[in-house]
């Protein structure tokens, strides 16, 4: 067992944190650069450094052990303390250094309301020694990372589920429900009725979003979707309907890929929120960060000043 931590162990147990994360040594190869047999003599040093077996992996698949689950929420608190004592230290020479991990769900830069390239912008000026990376993913992904430590920050929508985690909302997005081209529906798009809705294919989504379906309009989910890129992919079929955000939906609306159905009926506003750990909100890195954010979003005409909301 480690008698003494080293630069070179940490640098091992960020590997092998990217390695659980990714889920296994393969997945791993991109987002560290570096082959899998280089991750694999690395998995190998830190489990003789350790003197225990972290992980199993073969033909049966990459899994931890017990003791691997261990290290990695060891690790994750590690990392923690080590980002905040940089913090600490950059605050006492006046300056912010450190990492910044942020999620966002995707295709929110093309919403006009989001600000957040400007909110880095400012950031990046003021303190041009911090890391920042940014991260695409599910929502139901960006709370769960955010919980786990893994992102600073989450931008999200819909979710609101752990009493961990604080909640604000930051603007909104209109979602739209939508047919593509060669659907029954595409032709008659502007004289469609609730009725027509009925037993439609409906492209849903994985996560706990609104449902704005009247009582009676049954419809048959035979598609699921974590990302609107993938509700767009089922609706480009022609086959499906399905709710987009419309900053999003309109790069096929104007090349008459698209068409809105019911938009004064069934659209509706679905609010982007910043999720962060309740025991984060006093860092001084994610505060000077979340000063820019709230300083671009309130300043924005079309958008919403963000209010607190209730403790999930």
């Amino acid at each position: 067992m480690l008698a003494n931590l080293s630069e070179g162990d940490l640098r091992l147990l960020r590997v092998f944190a990217k390695v659980v994360e990714a889920g296994g040594f393969s997945a791993a190869q991109i987002e560290l650069n570096v082959s899998q047999s280089t991750i694999s003599t690395h998995m190998t040093a830190l489990e003789q450094r350790l003197g225990v077996r972290l992980c199993e992996r073969g033909r049966a698949g990459f899994s931890l052990t017990e003791k691997g689950k261990l290290i990695y929420q060891a690790s994750q608190r590690l990392f923690s303390a080590v980002d905040e004592f940089r913090s600490a230290a950059g605050a006492a020479r006046s300056s912010l250094v450190g990492t910044l991990s942020i999620g966002i769900v995707d295709n929110l830069i093309t919403n006009p309301a989001c600000r957040l390239h400007q909110a880095i912008s400012r950031f990046n000026q003021k303190a041009p020694e911090v890391q920042i990376s940014v991260q695409v993913t599910s929502p139901t992904e960006i709370e769960q990372a955010v919980l786990e430590g893994r992102h600073d920050l989450g931008f999200g929508a819909c979710g609101r589920h752990s009493p961990y985690l604080c909640y604000e909302d930051l603007f909104e997005e209109r979602q739209v429900l939508y047919c593509g081209q060669g659907h029954g529906l595409f032709e008659e798009s502007e004289t469609v009725t609730l009725d027509d809705l009925k037993d439609q294919q409906f492209a849903r989504r994985a996560y706990t979003a609104p449902n704005q379906f009247p009582n009676g309009v049954s419809l048959t989910s035979t598609a699921t979707a974590d990302l609107m890129e993938s509700v767009a992919v089922f609706i480009l079929s022609g086959r499906y309907i399905g709710f987009l955000p419309a900053h999003f939906a309109q790069q096929w609306v104007v090349r008459d890929l698209m068409r809105p159905l019911l938009e004064k009926r069934l659209g509706y506003q679905n609010p982007i929120y910043l999720a962060m750990r309740k025991t984060e909100q006093k860092k001084p890195l994610l505060g000077a960060f979340l000063d820019e954010v709230y300083a671009v979003h309130r300043a924005a005409p079309e958008t919403v000043k963000p209010k607190k909301l209730a403790r999930a």
